[in-house]
């Protein structure tokens, strides 16, 4: 009897266990811009100046 009830609590903690999400979202476009350095890029969210 309490198999399946610690089934259902272990189902229920794996649903309940994700990130929250931003209110904002998602940005639609990422781009890959220079971090300071010609071997190191970051993600961003505008377009970078094109080198």
């Amino acid at each position: 009897m309490k198999a399946p009830l610690l089934a259902l609590a272990i189902v229920s903690g794996a649903f309940l266990a994700g990130c929250p999400s931003d209110e904002e979202g998602n940005p639609a476009v990422l781009w890959l811009a220079l971090d300071g350095s010609e071997l190191q890029v970051k993600l961003v969210d505008e377009e970078p100046i094109p080198f």
